[in-house]
């Protein structure tokens, strides 16, 4: 009978340790996952200069400089979608004003002194 309390201590000690041991691993364990986590928040949020490594902007620093750029490709296709009408405007026949009519008069004339050449 005195043997109860041993084996109770015993089974109260292995739990003990049983418990620490898991704690133990599981925090080993998610020390990857908190390292990325907190890699995750440096980059998100960014981080001040310090010896020998530069700064690096945080998200918002980094969207609003997106944006600006965005405005300038913006303005950039503008123009560039002008002068694609231009050219397209050019190379359609538009009752004799259009780089195309020109070039169609061109190869007519070819054609006629080709055949008086000819024939």
């Amino acid at each position: 009978m005195n043997d109860l309390p041993i084996v109770e201590g015993l089974l109260i000690t292995a739990s003990i340790v049983t418990a620490a041991t898991v704690i133990i691993i599981a925090f080993l364990k998610s020390g990857k996952f908190i390292k990325r986590v907190i890699h995750f928040f440096d980059d998100f949020l960014g981080e001040e200069e310090r010896a020998g490594v530069p700064a690096r902007p945080g998200f918002s620093e980094r969207m609003s400089k997106m944006e600006g750029c965005m405005e300038k490709v913006s303005e950039r296709l503008e123009v560039i979608e002008y002068r694609v009408a231009e050219i397209n405007y050019e190379l359609q026949p538009n009752s004799g004003h259009s780089a195309k009519d020109a070039i169609n008069r061109i190869e007519k004339r070819i054609n006629e002194i080709e055949a008086k050449l000819n024939g």
